[in-house]
């Protein structure tokens, strides 16, 4: 008899077998020679994992109970509950790929510790849903507007911004299943899911919204456990020195996707989704992914061979001002979002320029403007005073006017017959060293290249009940709300900036 916790979890997991009954035919081949022993830190039983997870739900499905018997939905800023909208179907459909991720990982890797704490992680993912999708029931049935909550899943995989959650999260589940454990494991839940899951929260009450602190709080508690799976996954990888250069580039090319996907994201719903900032996303950004990641954990590995990624200052460089990049793009294009947008006021100005100086400069023009094109008796569009519609990277599927639209790093490739766009040096070395993950791609306007506006709204499903009111809108306060034909009236034509 096992007379401790350490033996009884290494004599459960001693209990093995090899698949004698049907050959297993894993999805993608892996390059990593991965020894048949691994490790799990956190020695998770099933029976003790049940009943933790139970508390959890309980107590997060009993907060939102309490939340509606004392409307606690009323005291949320609109500004808030609007931006996320966009950002919590964002992380709704990380969960959902990260599900396949662990059933791939689960079927090809042969280390019975990793195998069992995947299918724990896997567990987490379905629950992580389950959690999400309640909190936005709460949301479509209590909040003063549900437009666009109703349709916000499907509405991803038709609308620039979601096509970068899409792009970013089906790495989890495609390639070597090993470079999908470096991505999902090591980058997104070790670098990245601290600012999204517990920073974020901070934000969320500060603007009346316990209700989303709670749940992603709770489904935090789970990550360090996925973050050991990493961990014991790349000890066991480093057991063998042929691994570490596969390991480096992987680590290299999913920092720099999950960096432009993520920093751009998180950043524009936690800063200009809020009326009230706890802090900046630079701040954050430092303490999260540079000290915490890079300095206490790669570093770390460093007697091994890992590096740190090499594009990390080019990435700092970056965080201080796409977000702000992406929140004037996602404005200008307030037609085809299924939220209301809200302009920056006198005290978000003052706010930007104290924690990134020279933001007034670049941006308080455009806000300025952006609010006098706001009603829709003036007949016009802020797109319309822009030069064109911006190309969409290739690969991470951002517009190519980052980090600034004065310092793009934008650049046109030819591949294939077609012109293509890319965002930066590392989104052009990703697309050149794996083509094939990215090349078949269609871009969003080209789909849609030659379309009057309205028509293309009208196709999206973009409509209200009532048939004629958008579902998005410039802003959060106007007296009458545009309509359809409104924006017939106008005659935008759309025109995909690689084929003008």
């Amino acid at each position: 008899m096992a007379s401790t916790m350490v033996q009884l979890h290494e004599k459960s997991k001693a209990y093995d077998w090899d698949f004698t009954f049907a050959a297993p035919k894993p999805r993608y081949e892996t390059k990593y020679k991965l020894p048949k022993k691994g490790k799990d830190p956190f020695r998770v039983l099933i029976r003790d994992y049940m009943k933790m997870e139970a508390e959890k739900d309980d107590r997060t499905h009993g907060f939102i109970d309490g939340a509606i018997r004392t409307r606690e939905f009323t005291h949320i800023q609109p500004r808030f509950m609007e931006a996320m909208k966009l950002l919590l179907p964002l992380l709704t459909n990380a969960e959902f790929q990260a599900v396949a991720a662990c059933g791939m990982i689960i079927s090809t890797v042969d280390s019975q510790e990793l195998r069992q704490g995947f299918t724990a992680q896997m567990l987490d993912e379905v629950r992580h849903t389950q959690l999400q999708m309640a909190l936005r029931n709460y949301y479509v049935k209590h909040w003063e507007d549900p437009a666009g909550w109703d349709r916000s899943q499907p509405s991803l995989y038709k609308h620039p911004a979601g096509l970068v959650s899409i792009g970013e999260f089906q790495h989890f589940n495609t390639g070597d299943p090993l470079d999908c454990i470096i991505d999902l494991n090591i980058v997104i839940e070790t670098a990245f899911t601290n600012i999204l899951l517990v920073a974020t929260p901070q934000a969320a009450v500060l603007n009346g919204d316990n209700a989303l602190a709670s749940t992603l709080l709770s489904i935090q508690s789970d990550e360090a456990r996925h973050m050991a799976n990493g961990y014991g996954s790349v000890m066991a990888l480093l057991a063998d020195e042929d691994n570490v250069p596969h390991l480096n580039q992987a680590l290299e090319r999913h920092f720099w996707h999950s960096h432009k996907a993520l920093d751009t994201a998180v950043g524009w719903g936690a800063e200009y989704g809020s009326k009230l900032r706890p802090w900046s996303y630079k701040t954050q950004w430092e303490e999260w992914v540079v000290d915490d990641f890079v300095g206490n954990y790669i570093d770390r590995l460093g007697e091994f061979g890992v590096r740190a990624p090499s594009r990390l200052a080019a990435a700092a460089d970056e965080v201080t001002w796409q977000h702000h990049t992406l929140g004037q793009v996602l404005s200008a294009v307030w037609p085809l979002n299924f939220w209301r947008s809200d302009a920056m006021v006198p005290a978000d100005f003052e706010w930007f320029e104290d924690h990134y100086p020279g933001w007034s400069a670049l941006y308080q023009g455009y806000w300025e403007g952006y609010r006098a094109l706001a009603d829709p008796a003036g007949g016009r569009l802020i797109l319309q005073e822009l030069p064109g519609l911006p190309p969409i990277c290739q690969v991470c599927q951002l517009p190519c006017t980052m980090p600034r639209l004065d310092i793009n790093s934008a650049r046109i490739l030819e591949h294939g017959g077609r012109r293509i766009a890319v965002c930066s040096e590392g989104c052009e070395w990703i697309f050149t060293t794996w083509p094939d993950a990215y090349r078949h791609r269609r871009s969003f306007w080209e789909r849609y290249h030659g379309w009057d506006l309205a028509d293309m709204i009208v196709d999206l499903g973009l409509l209200r009940p009532d048939g004629r009111t958008l579902i998005g809108q410039p802003l959060l306060d106007l007296e009458r709300m545009w309509t359809i034909d409104d924006i017939r009236a106008i005659g935008y034509e759309i025109k995909d900036p690689l084929q003008a």
